[in-house]
């Protein structure tokens, strides 16, 4: 698949989980993808769209609002590196850790690999230090804005 056709999937991902849509994963993701977070609280294997359904739907449910924001996007053959923003608020649980009720900006990225028009393995980290000082779950640096 050429290089513009990727970074469109990834693309439309992201547009979509913004709008709520995650019945998308079912088009974007492979029946067999393997997706690697060393940080995921969930102790589920992301494997396929439905394990990716179901880690959007738990994110969602500690913070409805959730919003990324593409930064950049590079494409070299069958893989796909996107670097993003996310905004939330945490108003629900997020396994086991109540609302805090905060808002939250966080930087992450995720790199895919692609074929035949769909996401076969994907790696993500992010911010979850930055995230949970944000939330003061744990303290920011002395001198840092909470």
């Amino acid at each position: 698949m050429p290089e513009a056709e990727n970074k469109a999937l990834f693309q439309r991902y992201f547009d979509e989980v913004n709008k709520g849509n995650f019945d998308v994963v079912d088009e974007i993701y492979a029946t067999d993808y393997l997706h690697h977070d060393p940080a995921n609280p969930d102790p589920r294997p992301v494997v396929g769209p439905q394990g990716v359904r179901d880690h959007l739907i738990s994110l969602s449910a500690g913070f409805p609002d959730v919003a990324f924001h593409v930064q950049e996007m590079i494409a070299d053959g069958d893989e796909v590196l996107v670097r993003w923003t996310a905004t939330l608020t945490h108003t629900g649980d997020y396994f086991g850790i109540p609302p805090t009720n905060r808002k939250a900006e966080i930087t992450g990225m995720n790199w895919w690999v692609a074929r035949d028009g769909k996401a076969v393995e994907g790696w993500v980290n992010r911010d979850d230090m930055g995230l949970f000082q944000q939330l003061g779950l744990i303290p920011s640096p002395e001198g840092a804005a909470a």
